[in-house]
């Protein structure tokens, strides 16, 4: 049976949020794109473990689409951001908006499985992994 992370970790928090710079919020990124911007914020090296279980996760709770090789932002996600952002001035919590809006979806394991089989299968996430450590030296 394969294993599931079901939480949140703070490595999708940040890949989010670099795959958010990477974009501008338009358009799509590559992967390389999203892990030059996650170096380049806090200096931050995802493992392909990292990479993997926040794309499923991400993708699975509609946050993110993946088409053709380039990673996108749906619109749901990001007039979900654009409000927690706005409520942000309003509220004397410390956590970050991405991070809140991240810890109000639930993963589950039918989601991650739907993603792994429809979505990320075709996408070749550990070639693209790859080509970023051989160009980079991550």
């Amino acid at each position: 049976m394969p294993k599931y992370n079901l939480t949140w970790q703070a490595s999708d928090v940040q890949l989010l949020e670099a795959l958010l710079l990477a974009t501008g919020g338009e358009g799509g990124a590559t992967l390389q794109d999203v892990l030059l911007m996650g170096d380049a914020v806090d200096g931050t090296v995802y493992s392909l473990e990292e990479i993997t279980e926040g794309l499923e996760k991400l993708t699975a709770v509609g946050c993110i689409t993946v088409q053709k090789n380039k990673l996108s932002l749906s619109p749901e996600f990001l007039k979900e951001y654009e409000q927690a952002t706005l409520d942000e001035g309003l509220e004397e919590e410390s956590v970050r908006p991405l991070e809140k809006l991240l810890h109000q979806k639930a993963v589950t394991m039918e989601a991650i499985e739907q993603v792994r089989a429809n979505v990320l299968k075709k996408y070749k996430l550990k070639n693209y992994y790859q080509q970023y450590l051989e160009q980079y030296g991550g």
